[in-house]
């Protein structure tokens, strides 16, 4: 008896098409508690993402110059501009650690994602440089950084020792300790 009862049951809903109103709702209404619970946490992540993401293009930039400059056997220059907030990556055959008509430009004006901005530059003229052996030229300044921020109150700082070794750090504290 209750087999046949749970047959007839499973006949009526195996023809049934669609879903029911009530159906409907309460998938609505959890979609939206899940929204709702979501949103605020995203908008939060999204700024430190974009200042996380600047940071690695410098990075990945500056390593690709050292490449060049190994590969090409000649001076691979980076120059930062804070006043347009961008960066241009250049071959630099005379040595005048200036971008000229004549040189090549391996990335020029790269900007950073919306809200980054460059707060500092400890670079001697503003510039980095590699030579073919993938350090820092002799007779220029030992390293430097550049700062980026974007208003959360954290700086992520790209840095060039002499040896052409390029780290990220980050302050939470406005620059006062490094990790």
């Amino acid at each position: 008896m209750f087999r046949r009862k749970l047959c007839c049951i499973f006949k009526m809903l195996k023809h049934r098409k669609g879903f029911t109103l009530t159906e409907v709702v309460v998938t609505m209404s959890i979609l939206g508690v899940m929204t709702a619970i979501s949103i605020p946490s995203y908008i939060s992540w999204l700024p430190r993402h974009r200042l996380q993401t600047s940071a690695k293009q410098i990075y990945d930039d500056l390593n690709l110059a050292k490449i060049r400059a190994v590969r090409s056997n000649t001076l691979v220059v980076a120059l930062f501009d804070q006043l347009q907030n961008n960066y241009t990556i250049f071959l630099d055959a005379d040595n005048s650690w200036s971008l000229d008509a004549t040189e090549t430009r391996i990335r020029q004006n790269v900007s950073f994602e919306n809200g980054v901005s460059i707060t500092n530059i400890s670079l001697p003229s503003n510039t980095t440089g590699f030579n073919n052996r993938g350090m820092l030229p002799t007779g220029v300044a030992p390293g430097g950084a550049v700062d980026l921020t974007n208003g959360t109150g954290i700086i992520m700082r790209v840095s060039v020792n002499t040896a052409g070794n390029i780290s990220i750090t980050t302050s939470k504290d406005g620059g006062v300790t490094w990790s």
